[in-house]
């Protein structure tokens, strides 16, 4: 029987998964982020590493990474719309063929950094053919709702999806808000996820929120009136989101 787990925010699927033990996961990753920020991937030796020294602190855009490096996802497949992708996104995954992530392979070959094997592969939602057997479905709802698109379009995208020829039925399935990245679109959101479980005949299930710590800023926001970190913050995304288009990573 197929189970969808409900959850709000995408690193509650990590915490899934360590409950489970899973290792060796194939995931289909249906949404506009790659939440794979931190990674590089080298496509032609299929390797993955981590970019910094110590493992970044878990959220929603990085829990793929963690997945990767702790062995519970071999294969991953990130499908995504348009707009969407890494030509969208600034904390996105990075190839060893990007700009800066030559630098970065350089950089962790000299530190003799260890890989982790990984089969990737990123495609637009037209191109992909559907699932395989045996693989897990993660979707997040920005797939449909991302605030980038067209609020109005939300139904007609989750129409469509639900129309697909579906000859296989995925055991697991994880279906994500993020309120952060979705219009605010609640409704909507609950009532694709009873009619995908009414689809595969599945077991919903509602993840509980783990408990969060108490975030303290870090040294430079003390220091920083926060109007002006925010214009700085936000000028930092714009400039980047700009080279994305360029094609500079």
């Amino acid at each position: 029987m197929t189970t969808l787990y409900m959850i709000e925010q995408h690193d509650q699927l990590l915490h899934l998964w360590r409950e489970q033990r899973a290792v060796g996961l194939r995931v289909v990753h249906l949404d506009f982020h790659c939440d794979l920020r931190g990674l590089l991937i080298n496509r032609r030796t299929q390797q993955a590493y981590q970019i910094n020294d110590q493992p970044p602190e878990l959220d929603e855009g990085n829990f793929l990474t963690h997945a990767i490096m702790e062995g519970r996802v071999e294969r991953l497949r990130w499908v995504h719309r348009l707009p969407g992708g890494r030509q969208y996104d600034v904390g996105t995954v990075k190839y060893e063929t990007d700009l800066t992530g030559r630098w970065v392979s350089w950089l962790l070959a000299l530190k003799d950094r260890p890989a982790r094997p990984i089969h990737y592969e990123v495609m637009e939602f037209s191109a992909w053919p559907g699932l395989n057997q045996g693989e897990f479905l993660d979707i997040d709802w920005d797939f449909f709702a991302s605030l980038e698109y067209p609020l109005n379009t939300v139904q007609a995208q989750v129409e469509s999806f639900l129309g697909l020829d579906w000859p296989i039925a995925p055991q697991q399935i994880s279906l994500c808000y993020s309120p952060d990245f979705s219009h605010p679109s609640r409704p909507e959101f609950e009532s694709f996820a009873q009619r995908l479980a009414q689809k595969f005949g599945a077991r919903l299930v509602r993840q509980p929120l783990p408990v969060q710590p108490v975030e303290t800023p870090a040294g430079y926001k003390k220091y920083i009136p926060r109007s002006f970190y925010r214009w700085l913050r936000r000028g930092y995304y714009q400039t980047n989101l700009w080279l994305r288009q360029k094609g500079i990573y």
